[in-house]
């Protein structure tokens, strides 16, 4: 007798007759089951899908309407799953496999992000769809959809791509500590100049709102360890080099919970950090991971910001001028002079100063002048390099 271990591979066993009579009595109970069940499958769809009224909110969503994945799937319960390709793939297909770099490491995924700018009515407001709740508050994300935050909130600049225009960007920081010199360097300031919130003043979301219905772009200052810390400190929170990964990422959220709709992150102070590469390379993938862009003050001089950057393909800048490290009048005026020479011999220069009111009235002077010089004062956002604009090498 042939049986299923010694038949032939690729022959069906034979059927007898009263196996023939078997099948057919099985099929028509078969039916009889399948029309039942489509019976009761009705039933439950005019019930409204868990058994309650048409249209009434399944319990356990109404029970938690802030719950993104149970709104997620509101209206998608009964949706058909797209059919499954019986076709092979083909050969050297490696979708969703890592890319190595020469060296052997393995490049980070990235997904090619969509460039969608949040309305100017709503600037002032987080996307919703760009935000998670951390444990110490909002904290930014990339959305669903692809678009980063530093996408969302950017400023799009006065004109778009190079046309030989010469480029100034121009980051004043400090913001929000006073609220004398905050609310001064927003309403004296142009729209194109960047400002940058320090995470430990009051009232900061109201000064952040006013800001983004200036048009201000908007960056968020990071406190790093500095050479002498604690006797040299930034402030509560500082990112430091002798703890570990997950307390600087805790730290980091809670600074970045401090305010919403900005385009990433500058370093405040950091002498020792950002020389530490092991410190610095999981906080500048968080930063990437979540949408993000990162400027280095310029400040330190050993710094590896730029090398691990370009590493873990995060969109990425360097100032090339402290404006106000010296802070009286005539040396502003100077480094304002030298940020101008810059920009007009290699076509872009990032300057950083902070909120000081003669730094805010010579900026403000420098800025409604610019075009008599050939200048165009530009969003920090439009000069970052950037792996994952579609456009870049």
């Amino acid at each position: 007798m042939t049986n299923e271990l010694t038949r032939p591979l690729g022959l069906k066993p034979q059927r007898t007759a009263g196996a023939r009579k078997h099948g057919r009595t099985a099929f028509l109970a078969a039916g009889l089951l399948i029309a039942a069940g489509l019976g009761a499958g009705a039933g439950y769809l005019l019930l409204g899908g868990n058994g309650s009224r048409p249209g009434s909110v399944p319990t356990e969503i109404a029970a938690n309407p802030s719950d993104n994945s149970a709104s997620a799937n509101t209206g998608d319960e009964h949706a058909e799953e797209p059919p499954i390709s019986a076709e092979p793939e083909e050969e050297g297909d490696f979708t969703g496999m890592a890319e190595t770099s020469p060296d052997g490491s393995i490049e980070p995924q990235l997904p090619v992000p969509t460039l969608r700018r949040q309305e100017a009515g709503l600037a002032h407001l987080p996307d919703p769809e760009l935000i998670e709740r951390g444990a110490t508050g909002v904290i930014p994300k990339r959305g669903s959809d692809g678009v980063r935050p530093m996408d969302a909130y950017s400023r799009p600049p006065e004109t778009e791509g190079n046309f030989g225009v010469a480029r100034v960007v121009i980051i004043v920081g400090g913001l929000g500590i006073s609220q004398t010199s905050t609310l001064n360097a927003i309403e004296q300031l142009p729209p194109a100049v960047t400002l940058a919130f320090a995470p430990y003043g009051n009232s900061l979301s109201r000064w952040m709102q006013k800001a983004r219905k200036q048009g201000h772009e908007l960056l968020l200052q990071v406190p790093m360890e500095p050479f002498g810390y604690p006797q040299s400190n930034p402030g509560a929170h500082t990112l430091r080099s002798d703890v570990s990964a997950d307390e600087n990422i805790a730290n980091l959220h809670w600074v970045m919970s401090r305010i919403t709709n900005y385009v990433g992150v500058v370093n405040f102070l950091g002498g020792k950090f950002l020389a530490d590469q092991t410190a610095m390379r999981p906080i500048l993938d968080e930063i990437r991971d979540r949408g993000l862009l990162f400027i280095d003050d310029g400040s330190v001089k050993n710094s590896v910001s730029d090398s691990l950057a370009a590493a873990a393909r995060l969109p990425f800048a360097k100032a090339h001028i402290h404006l106000d490290a010296i802070n009286e009048r005539r040396a502003i005026a100077q480094r304002l002079d030298e940020l101008k020479q810059q920009a007009q011999r290699t076509g872009m220069a990032i300057g950083v100063a902070s909120a000081f009111p003669e730094s805010v009235a010579l900026i403000a002077e420098f800025a409604r002048n610019a075009a008599n010089e050939s200048l165009e004062v530009t969003p920090v956002s439009a000069v970052v390099d950037d792996p994952e604009r579609p456009d870049s090498d």
